[in-house]
Formats: C-alpha cells, sequence, structure tokens
C-alpha cells in the first residue's frame, strides 16, 4: 500500500518558518499559564489545599517523565501531527488512528474550553464598563479572529499568541511580585509544612495540575514549519512544562498566601485574583487582570485551532478524515479547511451548551475535564510505544523501561484519581462519552482500514519503513 510521506506533505506547508521562540510560544499558549490563578485555582485549592503547590511540582515532574518518552521520538523523526505518526508506527495503525481522534478531542475541547472562557471574561469587562454582553458575541468575535490569523500565517498567529501570553502573565507576576514584597522574609508556615495534607486529596490536585499543564507537547504538532525541528521541538516540550510549572508553584503559593484570612475562602472564589487585588488593595488591576485573561483564553484558543488543524491534515492524508481536509491554502501555506471546520465545531459545542443553559465558567469546566481524558490517553500511549520504538532501532537502554513504567503508573493513577470518587453530574457522565468517541474513531477506522494509507514523518537517526 502506498504510503504518503514527510517529504510530499513539505511539498505544500511553509517549512523552516518558525524559530524556537515561536514553537515554545505556540506550547506554551496551549498551556494557557493565565488560566490558572484566573479560573483553575479555586479548584485547586478545593482539592489539595495547602499543599496545592507541592501538587503543582508532583505534576510538573510527571509530565516532565511524559517529555522524556516523548522526546524519544522527537529527537530522532519529525512531521505534522506527529504524536499521531509516532503512535501509528509503533502501535500500530489501529491505535495511531486513535490517538489522532484523542488529540482532535483534546484539542476541540480545549479551545471549547477557551470560548466559555472569552465570554466569561468579556462579560465581566462589560459589566465593569456598566452594560451587559451576550455570551454569544464574544464567542462568535473570538472564531472570526482565530479564522483570519490561523489561516493568514502559521509565523503571525505564534507571534500573536506570544505576544498576548506574556502581556497577560506579566500583570499577573505584578500581582504575585506585590504579595511578596507584602510578606517580607517571611514563609507562609501553612503552605511550607502542608497544614491539612491529610485531608487534602493531592491525587485529585495533581490530576488538576495536570489539566494546567496540558499542551505542552503541541510542539510536535508543527514539525514540517519548524526551523531544526529535531532540535528546537524537543527542547520547546521540555521548557514548555518547566516555564508553566514553575509559574503554577509561585501563582499558587501566591493566592494562597495573600487570600490567607479573607472573607471569603480560595475555593468558593469565582475570580480569585480580582479577590487578591482587593485584599492587597490594588483593585486598580483588576481590570488589567481581566484583560490579560481574554489575551490568555484568546491565546489558548487560537493554539488549539492551529495545532488540532495539522493533526487533521496527516490523518486527511492517510484517508483517515475526508480528503478535503488536507487541502493546503495555495498563498498562505495552511492548511484553511481542517483550521475551518476546528472553529466550527469549538463553537458549536460553546453554543449549544450555552442554548443548554451551561454557564461560561461551567463550560470552561466541562471542556477541560473532556479534555483531560483524551490527553492522559495520549499520553499514556506514547509513553508505551517509547520503549518500543527504542528497542526496534536498538537503544534500549534499562533507564529507558524504567521511566516508561514509572509514567505509565502516574498517568494511570491520575486517571483514576479524577473519577473515583464518582463526581456528580454531568462529569460522571463524560468518561462513556469519551469511549463512546473512541468507539466511532475505532470505527470510522476499520470501515476504512482498506485504503488507510498513514503518512510517516521523515526520519534521521532511524531508517523507518513504510507502514502498509
Amino acid at each position: 500500500m502506498s504510503t504518503l510521506t514527510g517529504m510530499q506533505q513539505r511539498e505544500h506547508l511553509r517549512t523552516g518558518s518558525l524559530t524556537f521562540l515561536e514553537v515554545l510560544a505556540a506550547s506554551v499558549a496551549l498551556i494557557g499559564p493565565s488560566m490558572t490563578p484566573v479560573l483553575i485555582a479555586p479548584y485547586m485549592y478545593a482539592a489539595a489545599g495547602n499543599a496545592s503547590w507541592l501538587a503543582y511540582v508532583f505534576g510538573g515532574v510527571m509530565l516532565l517523565l511524559v517529555a522524556v518518552n516523548l522526546n524519544q521520538f522527537a529527537r530522532r523523526s519529525t512531521g505534522s501531527g506527529s504524536m499521531f505518526l509516532y503512535a501509528a508506527k509503533e502501535l500500530g495503525p489501529a491505535v495511531g488512528s486513535l490517538v489522532g481522534w484523542s488529540l482532535i478531542w483534546a484539542y476541540i475541547f480545549v479551545g471549547a474550553a477557551n470560548f466559555g472562557a472569552q465570554a466569561l471574561f468579556l462579560g465581566q469587562l462589560a459589566s465593569a464598563a456598566g452594560f451587559q454582553l451576550h455570551p454569544l458575541v464574544p464567542m462568535l468575535l473570538l472564531a472570526v479572529i482565530c479564522w483570519v490569523l490561523s489561516v493568514r500565517d502559521i509565523a503571525l498567529s505564534t507571534i500573536v499568541m506570544l505576544a498576548l501570553e506574556t502581556i497577560s502573565v506579566s500583570i499577573i507576576c505584578v500581582l504575585i511580585g506585590i504579595v511578596f514584597f507584602r510578606q517580607g522574609p517571611h514563609i507562609d508556615q501553612a503552605q511550607l509544612h502542608l497544614v491539612g495534607f491529610a485531608k487534602a486529596s493531592v491525587g485529585l490536585g495533581i490530576a488538576t495540575a495536570i489539566f494546567s499543564l496540558v499542551g505542552f507537547e503541541s510542539a510536535t504538532a508543527f514539525g514540517d514549519e519548524a526551523k531544526r525541528p529535531l532540535v528546537t521541538i524537543p527542547r520547546a516540550v521540555v521548557w514548555s512544562v518547566i516555564i508553566a510549572s514553575i509559574f503554577f508553584v509561585f501563582a499558587m503559593y501566591a493566592e494562597i498566601a495573600g487570600l490567607r484570612g479573607s472573607k471569603t475562602p480560595l475555593d468558593q472564589l469565582s475570580a480569585p485574583l480580582w479577590a487578591l487585588a482587593e485584599v492587597l488593595n490594588v483593585s486598580y488591576l483588576k481590570i488589567p487582570i481581566t484583560i490579560g485573561a481574554i489575551f490568555s483564553s484568546f491565546s489558548v484558543a487560537l493554539a488549539c485551532v492551529n495545532t488540532c488543524a495539522r493533526v487533521m491534515l496527516p490523518m486527511a492524508q492517510g484517508r483517515l478524515l475526508p480528503k478535503p481536509l488536507s487541502a493546503i491554502q495555495p498563498r498562505f501555506a495552511t492548511p484553511h479547511i481542517a483550521l475551518g471546520v476546528t472553529i466550527v465545531i469549538m463553537l458549536a459545542i460553546g453554543v449549544s451548551m450555552f442554548e443548554a443553559h451551561v454557564a461560561p465558567i461551567d463550560i470552561f469546566n466541562y471542556c477541560g475535564t473532556l479534555s483531560s481524558l483524551s490527553f492522559i490517553a495520549v499520553y499514556l500511549l506514547i509513553t508505551a510505544a517509547a520503549p518500543l520504538y527504542l528497542k526496534r532501532i536498538r537503544e534500549l537502554h534499562p533507564m529507558n523501561v524504567f521511566v516508561a513504567f514509572i509514567t505509565a503508573g502516574f498517568l494511570i493513577g491520575t486517571a483514576v484519581t479524577l473519577f473515583y470518587p464518582m463526581p456528580p453530574a454531568p462529569t460522571n457522565l463524560f468518561p462513556y462519552i469519551f469511549v463512546l468517541y473512541l468507539i466511532g474513531g475505532l470505527g470510522l477506522y476499520w470501515t476504512s482500514r482498506k485504503r488507510t494509507a498513514i503518512p510517516l514523518p521523515d526520519v534521521v537517526a532511524d531508517s523507518i519503513g513504510e507502514v502498509s
């Protein structure tokens, strides 16, 4: 059976257009560092309490282990939508197709979550200005701007994401800096000694930390467009985890310490940074914080659109998705149809949930939980594939097996923690919805398996064969 190679893809996508900083920006933007102190912090504190900072340490270490396994591939091969291609080669085209399906699910729901976040933040900004803004307006506006930027130029998209996320994080860092300045050399003893640790659900906290950090792997989707991809992409994968984890540890510590003794506990706040600004008597930062949050949620949505389309591209070239999704816009060298379909699906999810009377904050929470299921599944499969790959190219060492084993154990434990004990409705239905989605994806692969020709990435340190 014929196979489309990575080189054939490169005839269409714009090669060498992304520097290390731009690839790193794509990964960091999809993580969306600002979203954690703005929206996720109350859920983390409800789960882990004074051990929240420690949960981010463990979560960061866990995903660094995932990054080590992923980089066994990324240092040797490259291509658009690489995680899908890695799994297809080592675990077979059926499992590879499930990884591709899972990635599409993950990025679409993260994007849809930020459609809800955009409606929430713009609604807050409008209320502060004295008028009401219908939530569908920011959702539609986000969709249009994402379409224009993502189709026009991937380099332009990454520059915009980097600029917006930098502004948002900088505003939050000002607030964190004020907390540390007011505290002086004193350390919050409750957090230092993990007061209430016995009652905390650190496992659920680690699961929340992983949700905060997912997206670091998105750099691998730009293998056909990065400069020196075998160097650039592995570095971006690792550094995005490190940068985000350090930021989350300090941000979580500052929020808990700064709100210590406030009238409303952190786990009951819907706008924790607003509350922190009031406690610190810097209420003038509330509007900049909201504007920064708007920038961040937009950059996350844009990153999801770009990454998801580049997973769809090789799947469509391999006939696992409709052929039109593999089309490349000739002038801008971007997968315009895949980008458009991705945006429409994200928008449809956000609008339909709102029409079902789901509040914007719950759109963010529900879609984020749905995406976490998929990310964990993908990370687990890539972890399983890494030692098989190294064995095939005769570079497997006992430490590689040990790292893969430990990583898999952590991921399985996290998956169990997410749904044990069983959460309330409708979250308790999410695992079943995800399983039905995977069954549908497997069914689509089964019906198209005779004509499937999964495109493989170019390989430097490995004479890889074709998937037939």
